[in-house]
Parts: C-alpha cells; structure tokens; sequence
C-alpha cells in the first residue's frame, strides 16, 4: 500500500513531463525497456533496493548505464529518484505510470492467467473480442499459472471472466455433491 502512495505523485510527474516534453512515446518505451532489465538482472535489481550504496553512486550509475540509451527525462528520473532515496519504489511507479498512459489513451488492460502462453493469434483474438466487449482498445498482461489446468481467466476492470478448466471441474464436483 506504502508503495503505491509513494508511486503515485512521481510517476503522475513523470507522465507531466513527457507530455510537455512531447516526449510520451519514448518514455513509455524507456520505462518497459527498465522494466526488463530490472527483471532480467539480478545485479541492476539489487542496484536499485540496495539502501547501502549511496544516492550519488547510484545515480552516476544510472547516468553511466542509460546514458546512450535512453531519453534525457528518463535518465533525470531515474537520478531524482536516488537523490530523493525512492529508487526502490520504482517499479510500482512504473505500474502506475503505465496505468495513467492507459488510461490517458482510453486503453484497458486485461490481466489473462493461462496454463501455458498463448499464441500470437490467441492473443489478437482475446484482445479482439476483449475491445469488442469493453469499447475500448485492450491491452493484455498474460500471467502463466499451471494450476488453473486450462482456458483462461480474464479480469477486465471489475469484470472477471473465468473459463479455467479447474473452475469447471470445481463446478461438477459441487454439482454430483449435490445431486444435480
């Protein structure tokens, strides 16, 4: 909960700046780009939670890592954020930085939970049949989880659609418990 209180004004900030900037596109793309090698480097992710290391050597390190690949408000940011010691809140800024360009964009985002990744053509159809239902351009967040055996469960706002198979096999054993 903490998090996301601390989240909200800087990535609000962050978003305000990209848009005077005029510079939207390419933060958004920064900030997936982060997201991966967050959680693609074991090191970058200590980097970032580490309250030893000093705000001035991680944001020399930020410089010096981003520099070259990434726009100047990123790299300001991301030394704000250390100077200011909120680096380790930065990916539940990022979540609600994306939220707020969804948002701005008219754009939902779906979270999907399913047995195994869906293919690329089950991914245009869902989010095909997800903007169809909704009204809106959908965005899909896949979340792989064996447990649900099969199908699909999909949370779309408020809305949760659940054709997992472990559902349905949930909803026999109720029904022969019963006698229907």
């Amino acid at each position: 909960m903490r998090d996301i209180r601390v989240a909200k004004p800087y990535a609000r900030a962050l978003y305000d700046a990209a848009l005077e900037q005029n510079a939207l596109a390419e933060i958004a793309a920064d900030m997936d780009k982060l997201r991966e090698l967050i959680e693609a480097s074991e090191e970058l992710a200590q980097l970032i939670s580490s309250p030893v290391l000093s705000p001035q050597f991680k944001s020399e390190t930020f410089e010096q890592v981003f520099a070259d690949a990434t726009h100047p408000l990123t790299i300001n940011f991301l030394k704000l954020l250390a100077s200011k010691q909120r680096e380790r809140y930065l990916l539940a800024m990022m979540d609600v930085f994306s939220a707020i360009v969804d948002e701005a964009a008219g754009r939902l985002v779906a979270q999907v939970t399913t047995a195994v990744p869906l293919t690329p053509e089950q991914e245009t159809q869902l989010t095909q049949l997800l903007g169809a239902y909704s009204g809106k351009q959908v965005r899909l967040e896949n979340t792989i989880d064996a447990e649900i055996q099969g199908g699909f469960i999909v949370q779309l706002d408020d809305t949760v659609f659940d054709a997992s198979v472990a559902t349905q096999l949930q909803h026999l054993r109720q029904q022969l418990a019963h006698g229907l």
